[in-house]
């Protein structure tokens, strides 16, 4: 008899799911005409985000992590995000998966490297073996919005927020 692998095929339909939110709240993010000041220039500026990660105990052979992280800024710039200080090039949206935790690194700093219109964040850590522990923190300008404690000790323990900000 042939064994399917639903949970690789769960994990895709989870992240794709994921990424086509975050893409959609981005894309809806636009420069509103009472954004615009008489010179053209707009309004508020946006913010500057930071969110931290750590996860202790992912094993990247049973366990899912998608940490996503997307955005945009009013110059439509294409590298706007740094992880643990490294700046990435081209890309409007950043993520870690199962296999960022799994090394010597497991905390990970997700930063804007100029302020942003809006922010689309989500966390899905799905435990299917040991005990994963950790937290997850957003900071906009400095200050924390998103303080959580990441605790999962039975099989299937599943952790996933969302998080928009503008």
């Amino acid at each position: 008899m042939k064994k399917i692998n639903l949970h690789g095929t769960f994990r895709n339909a989870v992240a794709f799911l994921m990424t086509a939110l975050l893409l959609g709240f981005v894309s809806s993010c636009s420069k509103d005409d009472d954004d615009v000041d008489a010179g053209g220039g707009v309004v508020g500026g946006g913010a500057n985000y930071k969110i931290t990660v750590t996860l202790n105990g992912v094993n990247s052979t049973d366990d899912y992590v998608s940490v996503v992280a997307s955005g945009s800024d009013h110059q439509n710039s294409t590298s706007i995000w740094k992880i643990n200080g490294t700046i990435q090039n081209g890309q409007t949206a950043v993520g870690l998966n199962d296999n960022s935790f799994t090394g010597s690194t497991k905390t990970y700093i997700i930063e804007t490297n100029s302020p942003i219109a809006g922010l689309a964040a989500s966390i899905q850590v799905i435990n299917y073996n040991s005990s994963i522990t950790g937290t997850y923190k957003i900071e906009k300008n400095g200050t924390a919005v998103v303080n959580e404690t990441i605790n999962l000790t039975t099989n299937g323990a599943d952790f996933t927020k969302q998080y928009s900000f503008n």
